[in-house]
């Protein structure tokens, strides 16, 4: 490989990795490649990599098919052809070694690994934290955050701040004033070559930027940006604010414009987050490695904070059940506009604007949970265990080792556990033991006499609902009394809108049970 001749660094627009725009993915992503850190990154363990990518589903290709006994050496040489034409980047090689770049590139700016050609690959310890759920997406995100450069390795660009600081001081200069950034706005603040906030904003008392045409006019006039328009006002900065979406930063507000406002339950945690000074030398911005090492410093004191705010987080998540109604309320909605809602996830479609920026996932979650209120909203507490902003919508997927939403009253417990995963294999690996973990170590709900769980995704593979009957199984040998169903979204809302749910649970379980009776006999 030729070596790349680097040119002179020049102001450029904030951007990461717009090939994976749903940050949540890198989790995924990281989990799967922890078994190759201390392997040295050469072609031999990166076709490792990539194959074991497309194995357990992580990313797929019509190409390549996966089946039950298929096996990494069984797909290898697939992986290296469909991969064979994606350009070198980020220093490694054409091909399928540049397809491991293409999700370890946004992890390695935020230092979460350390993944450069030739060289053993590591793991930071926030890293380690998130896929041993020892912390979640939310506190992850929003630590690597503080310690992000614009200038690194990774970006030869003469911005050199912390992006996320500066666009946060400027919103919450904005509060202060009774103000709010409009998405225009942020694009311009995308912009900005020096961090400095009150120089932004007195650019914006200056300038009107009320469509994506104006802005984009202003931007070319005044950056000289040759970037198409799309790239400019809509790709870089939609990955950018979903990443302030994922680390609590930001809530979306509809008001004839769209606005980007602090989150308010997050705001204490925010501001202390700030007060830590964190500053990279120019060798740490300059070499990988140092780069690395840097964003791996100072973790005792910011996960001080976050331990601090979990319990903050803790009571608000009882507030959760009043918001849903106060969303049903404030928005209107009925059961029809919720099933409707429901039916549109994963087709870019929405019914209720404002929602649409929540993550295809966790809108599910947030979904299905305000249409168990509707129904049962009457007789039980409801509680989704996502993580949400003041308004009561959802940012962040449920910490680890917890449910993703409870219902109950004093004698019955119900655990709805949601996915979106359609593949085989994933659905198995990643959504099964977890949910039956998280009904049987709930020691809140232990002494509840009658126990529920509906497992809910796209479709119901038949090794996943074999998994669950043979839970049923082994729950009635040891004297668990459980009724349980894995459904599929649209029957889970059929059953749902019909008041049917326990019933339906109880007469799967014992119908589980008297066949294998049966068959046994």
């Amino acid at each position: 490989m030729k070596k790349k001749i680097k040119r002179k660094p020049t102001y450029k627009q904030m951007a990461f990795e717009t090939a994976v725009r749903n940050p949540e993915r890198y989790i995924g992503f990281l989990s799967a490649v922890k078994d190759f850190v201390g392997k040295t990154l050469d072609n031999d363990t990166l076709l490792e990599i990539v194959s074991h990518l497309y194995l357990i589903g992580e990313v797929s290709s019509p190409e390549i098919i996966i089946e039950k006994q298929t096996t990494i050496d069984d797909i290898k040489d697939k992986v290296a052809y469909v991969n064979s034409t994606r350009r070198a980047d980020g220093g490694f090689p054409q091909g399928f070694a540049s397809r491991f770049w293409t999700y370890m590139r946004t992890p390695s700016e935020f230092g979460f690994v350390y993944a450069q050609y030739g060289k053993k690959f590591q793991f930071s310890q926030i890293a380690q934290m998130l896929i041993e759920s020892k912390i979640d997406e939310q506190e992850a995100f929003s630590i690597q955050a503080m310690k992000y450069n614009r200038k690194s390795p990774y970006r030869n660009v003469s911005n050199d701040f912390n992006f996320f600081r500066f666009i946060l001081k400027a919103i919450i200069k904005l509060k202060k004033n009774k103000k709010s950034l409009s998405y225009e706005q942020f694009i311009i603040a995308t912009l900005s070559n020096d961090g400095n906030v009150d120089k932004f904003l007195k650019l914006l008392k200056n300038n009107k930027f009320r469509d994506y045409e104006q802005v984009f006019k202003f931007v070319q006039d005044e950056y000289n940006v040759t970037t198409r328009i799309n790239t400019v006002t809509k790709d870089y900065p939609d990955v950018i604010r979903r990443v302030l979406i994922i680390s609590g930063f930001i809530t979306i507000r509809y008001t004839g414009k769209k606005l980007i406002q602090i989150n308010e339950n997050k705001l204490n945690y925010i501001n202390e987050l700030l007060k830590i000074d964190f500053k990279l030398t120019d060798n740490e911005k300059a070499d990988a490695l140092k780069y690395f090492k840097k964003l791996n410093t100072k973790n005792k004191e910011y996960l001080k904070i976050v331990k601090k705010y979990r319990k903050e987080d803790k009571i608000i998540a009882d507030e959760y059940t009043n918001k849903l109604f106060n969303i049903i309320k404030e928005y209107e909605i009925d059961e029809n506009i919720i099933s409707e809602s429901i039916e549109k996830i994963g087709t870019r479609r929405t019914v209720i604007d404002e929602f649409k920026e929540i993550p295809e996932p966790l809108k599910l979650e947030f979904y299905i949970s305000i249409l168990v209120a509707l129904k049962y909203g009457d007789k039980f507490v409801i509680r989704p265990n996502y993580k949400a902003d003041h308004i009561g919508k959802p940012y962040s997927h449920a910490p680890g080792n917890t449910g993703d939403i409870e219902v109950f009253s004093n004698a019955i417990y119900w655990l709805i556990e949601v996915t979106l995963i359609r593949n085989k294999t994933q659905q198995l690996n990643h959504e099964t033991t977890s949910v039956m973990r998280h009904l049987s170590t709930n020691e809140e709900f232990k002494e509840h006499l009658y126990k529920y769980l509906s497992f809910i995704a796209p479709v119901i593979h038949y090794d996943t609902r074999e998994f669950f009957d043979i839970s049923v199984i082994k729950s009635k040998m040891n004297n668990y009394k459980v009724s349980l169903k894995p459904y599929a979204i649209n029957e889970f809302v059929e059953i749902t809108r019909e008041k049917q749910n326990f019933t339906d649970m109880e007469k799967y379980t014992e119908n589980v049970f008297t066949t294998f009776k049966n068959k046994l006999n």
